[in-house]
C-alpha cells in the first residue's frame, strides 16, 4: 500500500472539506443582496445623501467633474458609500456591486461646475433612465445648489431642497426664464430638455 498517496489523498479531502464548512458559515453569517431587507428609512438615506453631496460641492467645482458613489447598508442596518469615482465633465459612471452583506439603496453624484451650455439644475435623462434601470433611487446634487432625488419606482424626480440649499459654484448664474419645477415625471423631463427657447 503506498502510504504517501493515501496521506496525501486524505489532506486534499480534508482541504476541501474544511473550505467548504468555511463557505458555508460566511453564508450564514451574512446577509446577501439577493435577499437583503433594507431596514433604513427613505428620510435617512436622503439626510446622508445630502451630507455626503453637500461635503463634495465645492471639489466637483475646482475639478469640474462629477463624482458619484452608490450608497449602502451594510448588514448592521448602517448607511455607508462605496469609493468615490470621478467622472467627466457632464457623465460619471457608477458601479454597482453585489458583495455579501451589503445592499445598494440609492446612487449619488455631483453635477460639476457651472456651464451655460448645460441644463444641469436637474437631472439629465440619462441620470432619471440610470436609476430607473437599476432599480434604486438616486440623488443629485447642481451647481446652484439644489439637491433631487430620483425615484426609481414611481419615475419621477422632485427636488428636495431649492437653490443654495447645499454648497453654490461662485461661478453659477440663476436663468429666471428656465427655473427648474419642483418635480418632473420622466416625460416632463424629456419635454424639458427638447425645448431649446428657454435657455439664457
Amino acid at each position: 500500500m503506498n502510504t504517501g498517496l493515501f496521506t496525501t489523498r486524505n489532506i486534499f479531502i480534508f482541504c476541501i472539506v474544511l473550505w467548504g464548512f468555511i463557505v458555508v458559515r460566511a453564508m450564514m453569517n451574512t446577509k446577501g443582496t439577493e435577499d437583503f431587507v433594507t431596514t433604513v428609512s427613505s428620510s435617512e438615506v436622503t439626510a446622508y445623501a445630502k451630507a455626503q453631496l453637500g461635503a463634495l460641492q465645492e471639489r466637483s467645482f475646482a475639478e469640474d467633474q462629477e463624482i458619484c458613489a452608490v450608497i449602502f447598508e451594510n448588514s448592521d442596518g448602517e448607511l455607508g458609500s462605496t469609493p468615490l469615482i470621478s467622472g467627466e465633465m457632464a457623465s460619471c459612471d457608477i458601479r454597482f456591486f453585489d458583495e455579501p452583506g451589503m445592499g445598494p439603496v440609492a446612487s449619488m453624484h455631483t453635477h460639476g461646475a457651472y456651464n451655460s451650455q448645460y441644463d444641469s439644475e436637474v437631472p439629465s435623462m440619462l441620470d432619471m433612465q440610470s436609476d430607473i434601470a437599476s432599480g434604486v433611487d438616486g440623488y443629485v446634487s447642481t451647481p446652484g445648489g439644489r439637491l433631487w432625488r430620483i425615484d426609481a419606482e414611481e419615475r419621477f424626480t422632485e427636488q428636495v431642497c431649492g437653490e443654495n440649499c447645499l454648497a453654490q459654484d461662485p461661478a453659477y448664474r440663476p436663468c429666471e426664464s428656465d427655473e427648474p419645477k419642483s418635480r418632473y415625471s420622466l416625460d416632463e423631463l424629456q419635454a424639458r430638455m427638447d425645448d431649446s427657447s428657454i435657455r439664457c
